[in-house]
């Protein structure tokens, strides 16, 4: 945690813009209970047209290349993985038509327009005022996010959406701000929701209890989280995704 707390002001004063946290580190943030810690940076940012990229701006700076949207920025305690996100004028101009596509654009341009102020402490180190992103938000991003992924952070990202909807201070806040969201991201949240915890539910269960941190989850997990957010999201399907 003192590493990815002294990396967010040496990302803010490289770039030159301030960040906003998504991923693990925002999860950990706004769960009342934190169940797993995290080592890298995800962070987002809403660029314009004629805006240089983050990465151009870190790269630029020093930091060397990790991946294909991250980099290694050095801190007083080591070298942090900062991985970025961004979300263009051009993206929300012409969304795609594929749905898992298009949340991934939608609920991050979401986060990074809604995020809040939150207050990280780590031993030794003063407090940090950052922007994290709020937690149906965040639910969305990883309802998305579990496709294409590795079994591992497959099951972390639906680990994640679990246990972001039952916290008992994350979980109505979440599914509030997924009920008043835009019906296009509820659309797509829906669709996704329905093949992870409905559809796929059982090899769902299988992923998450393939990692140490899920394997006290049981099905009736899976099917409380599926009511929970078909109680705030539209009917719908899998199809198509």
């Amino acid at each position: 945690m003192s590493a990815l707390v002294l990396a967010i002001p040496a990302v803010a004063e490289r770039t030159g813009r301030e960040v906003t946290v998504v991923g693990g580190l925002a999860v950990v943030c706004r769960l009342s209970r934190p169940y797993r810690a995290t080592t890298d940076l995800d962070t987002v940012h809403r660029r314009h047209d004629g805006e240089p990229t983050q990465l151009e701006l870190l790269l630029s700076s020093g930091a060397s290349r990790s991946g294909p949207s991250g980099v290694l920025v050095p801190t007083a305690i080591g070298q942090v993985q900062v991985d970025l996100l961004e979300v263009t004028d051009a993206d929300l101009a012409q969304l795609p038509e594929d749905p898992t596509d298009r949340l991934h654009v939608l609920s991050h341009a979401w986060a990074a327009a809604s995020a809040t102020l939150v207050t990280i402490r780590a031993t030794g180190l003063p407090d940090l005022a950052v922007r994290v992103a709020e937690p149906g938000p965040l639910v969305a991003m990883k309802l998305q996010s579990v496709m294409n992924r590795g079994r591992a952070k497959e099951a972390t990202d639906l680990l994640d959406i679990i246990r972001l909807c039952v916290d008992p201070v994350a979980g109505p806040t979440a599914l509030t701000q997924l009920a008043s969201s835009e019906p296009q991201i509820r659309e797509d949240a829906c669709r996704h929701a329905s093949r992870w915890f409905d559809h796929q539910a059982t090899r769902s269960l299988r992923v998450i209890r393939a990692v140490p941190d899920g394997q006290e989850i049981e099905i009736a997990d899976l099917q409380l989280v599926s009511e929970l957010l078909h109680s705030v999201l539209p009917v719908g399907g899998a199809e198509g995704i």
